[in-house]
């Protein structure tokens, strides 16, 4: 009997449990993708490959598992390159599949083989490899999973040439695929001990859970059970909204919170930091979100991501939910109860900032704060909240929710607009009775605003939240920061009516210009059972406060840059 190498990888991944996968089709994967659906593997075509690759990401983040999306040879894998880069910025576990020409037609100037597509993907995955034989198919797929989930998670590429994949090859000569899965890294004794020991000292810690926490199989149950006998404040950064549920006494809130907690209360003096690497939005060296004064504990699976950014007292290299387990085991004689009913008042600190806000601006359009409150309001147990674009992912990260982990996430490290709508089909697949909700820019939803006919042609029961402000927000009120108010250059966007062509899509389509009507519509959205678009209109006049931050004056002799830190005189 004889098989052949695409035939291969889709047995092998129907026996690591593959269930999903996103892509486009092309002749180059014929001979996979017809046996992975007689295997029973549900394939989800989207429109352009960096939206499959976005949906595999999506897939990921909601099931905490593998991603796995495909592209064909030369076009296809340019295209869906920029996914597996937004993949790596967030380490998520996406296991992409792509082919190339013949390997006996090396260097004939074929079709689609320009480039090396191997050397291409090696900087941004965390393993890339060209199949040169069938018959090794089977353990180099599984060798490619345990590369995208095991230690430090993120992207791979497995290229399978075209006659790799049509190949036949006998069945005594094909290898084994060892499908196993090891034990996540534990803390040491030491690193528990000293976290006992810290802990004893502290009067007023914190707990920062990051998207390494929320991915981290268990981590609900084992953190509830810590918290029951600790009550330290929580913190939910990344995408980890919903590790926690929202009413659970301990959950302070976000980032913002967190900044706010000295400024309202008083400073942590000592900050537990879990599966959560710092940088953009933990303030980035500054002290903003950490204070100097505190200890800081840092957990990650990658031992050289503690001390990356700020010093730490403690380094430790372990899963998240490893390390509560052991520290939840430990003796610990403290009980942080008052400190955490206290830490209560810096929740929700920008509602003191946005209280006397006018639900309608001078402009005559839905004030963006008002807006995020009203749609992250409506969102239910059941729902998955997704944001895509500039300040709208910030307006809504305010109110950042969730019921369960891998509820609540979207744009991330690389800050690649446009990935929403791919997240959004991936997290409906994985969840098909949760309704998604993405919230996106005018600007974001440009760049793949085709996928809204993926959506209706797999009956997808996502909501598209467009806040529509006619134009680039982040890059407007950035621009006029250094240049002044009176200076648009490439930052406008006509007032497009996005509700319109969404109907034209096929799906229900809505424009809303009243904030008190955004509740109804949402309900009107999801009674439709299919996918849905609301279109609202946005002031595009307002900047959000992490905007307004570089409208302060800088130090005499600092240099501004959009985005980063000021620059200090003489640095080189």
């Amino acid at each position: 009997m004889t098989t052949n190498g695409g035939e291969l990888v889709a047995r092998t991944l129907a026996a690591a449990g593959v269930r999903h996968a996103f892509g486009i089709h092309g002749g180059h994967l014929d001979a996979m993708l017809v046996e992975m659906v007689r295997l029973g593997i549900t394939l989800v075509d989207t429109r352009h490959e960096a939206a499959a690759g976005n949906a595999a990401e999506g897939y990921a983040r909601v099931t905490g598992g593998l991603g796995v999306a495909f592209a064909t040879a030369g076009p296809g894998f340019t295209n869906i390159l920029a996914a597996i880069a937004n993949a790596h910025a967030d380490r998520i576990p996406l296991l992409v599949l792509t082919s190339s020409p013949p390997l006996r037609e090396s260097e004939l100037n074929v079709l689609q083989g320009a480039i090396d597509q191997i050397a291409a993907a090696t900087p941004i995955t965390r393993f890339a490899h060209r199949v040169t034989t069938a018959s090794r198919v089977p353990d180099l797929v599984a060798l490619a999973i345990r590369h995208a989930t095991c230690g430090v998670p993120g992207p791979v590429v497995l290229e399978l040439p075209i006659d790799i994949m049509f190949r036949p090859v006998a069945d005594e000569a094909v290898s084994v695929a060892s499908l196993h899965t090891p034990e996540p890294p534990s803390p040491s004794v030491h690193a528990i001990d000293r976290t006992v020991e810290l802990l004893a000292a502290a009067q007023r810690p914190v707990i920062v859970l990051g998207g390494g926490a929320a991915s981290s199989p268990g981590m609900t149950e084992e953190l509830t059970r810590f918290l029951d006998r600790t009550s330290i404040p929580v913190i939910a950064a990344s995408w980890s909204p919903g590790t926690l549920p929202p009413e659970h006494p301990c959950l302070l809130g976000g980032p913002g919170e967190l900044i706010a907690l000295p400024l309202l209360v008083e400073a942590p003096d000592l900050v537990l930091v879990i599966g959560k690497r710092r940088g953009v939005e933990m303030g980035g060296r500054t002290t903003s979100s950490i204070p100097a004064s505190a200890t800081v504990v840092q957990v990650d699976v990658d031992g050289i991501e503690p001390g990356r950014v700020g010093s730490v007292d403690l380094a430790v290299r372990s899963d998240a939910t490893e390390f509560v387990r052991r520290l939840s085991a430990a003796k610990i004689a403290g009980d942080w109860s008052e400190w955490n009913m206290r830490a209560k008042a810096a929740r929700g600190a920008h509602e003191l900032v946005y209280a006397d806000a006018e639900p309608i601006t001078v402009s005559g359009r839905i004030h963006p704060w008002i807006a995020a409150r009203e749609v992250t309001g409506a969102l239910d147990v059941e729902s998955v909240g997704i944001f895509d674009g500039g300040e709208v992912a910030c307006w809504v990260s305010m109110f950042a929710t969730g019921h369960r982990a891998g509820s609540w996430f979207g744009l991330g490290a690389m800050g690649g607009l446009g990935v929403g709508p791919g997240m959004a089909i991936g997290a409906a697949t994985a969840r098909p009775g949760a309704r998604v909700v993405l919230m996106s820019g005018d600007g974001a939803i440009g760049f793949h605003i085709q996928e809204l006919d993926t959506m209706v042609r797999h009956h997808l029961p996502i909501t598209v939240v467009v806040f529509n402000n006619m134009g680039w927000g982040m890059s407007l009120h950035g621009q006029q920061s250094l240049y002044g108010e009176a200076t648009r250059v490439l930052v406008d966007l006509p007032d497009t009516r996005y509700d319109r062509i969404a109907e034209s899509f096929g799906l229900y389509g809505e424009r809303i210009d009243k904030p008190e009507e955004i509740g109804a519509a949402l309900r009107r959205a999801r009674a439709t059972g299919g996918p849905a678009l609301l279109d609202l209109a946005i002031a595009p006049e307002i900047v959000h406060p992490v905007m307004q931050q570089m409208l302060q004056q800088v130090p005499e002799g600092h240099t501004q840059v959009p985005y980063y830190e000021t620059i200090p005189p003489g640095e080189a």
